[in-house]
């Protein structure tokens, strides 16, 4: 009779223990890995998340306040976020790191004060939308790697005229499938690193490699160990990026082992308020939402829709002419795979209403910011750059096109687009 008393009662908890787990939502753990370098990346990145538009346009043309990044040195960053179902008096979490991080033996999470999250905690689609003054000028957009300029370019938007329709068809950009990650959010408890008590910089040899633990008082322990794959990625090395007049602009750079695929884009001024904008990809459109973290099934989805690179590709070529004058900013950037986790670990067959304990994530990412008009093809030849130190670019003096006439180059059409973004 026990037996038959113990048969229904496990029945019982195997009928009830969907609904059980359905009703307590799991915790979340992100941690996002960025390797950057090039001007202004470094001050601009902050904590690991991936800057605004806004951010990247003042940072490059004195709008941001910050100090530009030494280009000859690249930063390695990161940023942790928790959210949990519960909400104690006194919240309180860890992540235990391996020895191999070099930061101590645990990272210490913050709950803010106010529930409002900074921009590098956001992913890009979710910057607030402002209406501003229309700006003046052009902007002329050019795509694909190739030596000549193609049928059908450039595309052309003449922002004191369009309509409000032509705005948002020129810049509408590619609409990336990424996951929400954690956040401030009623009856749940959240935490982040770096923060105004602990903003540490990652050393230059740090190590993700290991075993890590998240220990709190609002979510489950979260243990999991991170590869090799998903360390720090390599930083972005060009060994040839030159940018001569009436020349298509080459370049190559070094293949960063663990990535996932690569995208890059370029914008610089022609005079008369017009502005220039290439992308990499072999479709028209803004790639400001690619200069960001992107899940590794939306990188693979892209690869294919030849929108992201290859990673067997080290090579492309801007125009001839897109840029007359040779001089621009480029940015170059490198996915990683992400690492997704949870416990336990999701079945093959799950049902639609099953949910772990828990859920983390690594993403990772390894970008620069750089000026066109430098050939880096004579630095390779010769050996210099140990490290990467002089194949991120450094405007060379006594030449028309320094640092400060790259700015001024660029800077009008800048002017008139920084109200698109709320600068």
């Amino acid at each position: 009779m026990k037996s038959i008393h113990f048969a229904l009662a496990g029945s019982l908890m195997l009928a009830l223990s969907p609904l059980q787990a359905a009703d307590k939502p799991p915790a979340k753990y992100w941690m996002s890995v960025a390797t950057d370098a090039g001007f202004g990346m470094g001050s601009m990145m902050g904590g690991g998340g991936a800057p605004g538009m806004g951010e990247m346009l003042g940072g490059m043309f004195g709008g941001g306040g910050g100090n530009m990044a030494d280009p000859n040195e690249p930063k390695r960053s990161l940023l942790l976020q928790l959210v949990g179902p519960n909400t104690p008096a006194d919240p309180n979490a860890d992540e235990f790191i391996p020895s191999g991080q070099r930061m101590g033996e645990f990272l210490h999470l913050l709950t803010p004060t106010s529930a409002k999250l900074s921009r590098r905690e956001v992913t890009s689609d979710e910057s607030p939308e402002t209406e501003h003054e229309k700006p003046k000028g052009r902007i002329l957009m050019y795509w694909g790697c190739s030596d000549k300029i193609r049928a059908g370019q450039p595309k052309i938007l003449d922002m004191a005229t369009a309509t409000p329709q032509q705005y948002a068809s020129f810049f509408k950009a590619f609409n990336i499938n990424s996951p929400r990650g954690p956040r401030p959010a009623a009856g749940w408890t959240y935490a982040r690193w770096p923060h105004e008590k602990d903003n540490q910089q990652v050393p230059r040899d740090s190590s993700l490699i290991g075993s890590h633990t998240v220990k709190a008082n609002y979510a489950p322990e979260i243990r999991f160990n991170i590869p090799q794959q998903q360390d720090y990625m390599d930083p972005v090395i060009f060994t040839e990026k030159s940018a001569r007049k009436g020349e298509a602009v080459s370049l190559r750079w070094k293949s960063i082992p663990n990535a996932s695929g690569y995208f890059s884009m370029a914008m610089g001024g022609m005079g008369e308020g017009d502005m220039v904008i290439w992308v990499s990809s072999e479709t028209p459109h803004m790639g400001w939402s690619l200069m960001d973290y992107v899940p590794t099934g939306e990188v693979n989805r892209l690869v294919k829709d030849r929108v992201i690179m290859p990673t067997s590709t080290t090579e492309c070529k801007i125009p001839k002419d897109a840029f007359k004058d040779g001089e621009g900013m480029l940015q170059f950037i490198a996915y990683g795979h992400d690492l997704n986790l949870s416990h336990p670990p999701k079945p093959q067959n799950a049902p639609k209403d099953w949910q772990p304990d828990w859920t983390a994530k690594v993403r990772l990412k390894s970008a620069t910011m750089t000026m066109l008009g430098d050939d880096m093809g004579s630095a390779a030849k010769e050996g210099r750059g140990s490290g990467g130190r002089d194949y991120t670019s450094q405007p060379r003096s006594g030449r028309s096109g320094s640092n400060k006439g790259n700015t001024d180059v660029i800077e009008n059409p800048i002017k008139s687009i920084k109200g698109i973004f709320g600068l």
